[in-house]
């Protein structure tokens, strides 16, 4: 199992969560478990997001997928603000 440790901008936090928590069965199904995910106090729309997987690139895998890709555009995610590290623990 590997850390994935993230940070991007949202267009809006409560909007973009509301989606997150609805698509994690979809997450949990590809085997990516949220350890943590919230907001900057002093930016409420710069999201960090700690996720442990099986393998390093089972997350790329799982925003690639057409269907997931869908749900990360509706939520918002602006996914060229996007930063991740792939940690060992």
């Amino acid at each position: 199992m590997v850390k994935i440790i993230g940070n991007f901008e949202v267009n809006d936090w409560v909007h973009w969560k509301k989606m997150f928590d609805q698509h994690s069965n979809a997450r949990e199904a590809a085997g990516i478990k949220t350890i943590y995910v919230g907001n900057e106090i002093e930016n409420t729309n710069k999201v960090h997001i700690v996720m442990e997987t099986p393998t390093a690139d089972t997350m790329q895998k799982f925003m690639q997928d057409p269907e997931n890709a869908r749900v990360i555009e509706k939520s918002g995610h602006k996914q060229e603000t996007t930063v991740m590290s792939v940690c060992s623990d």
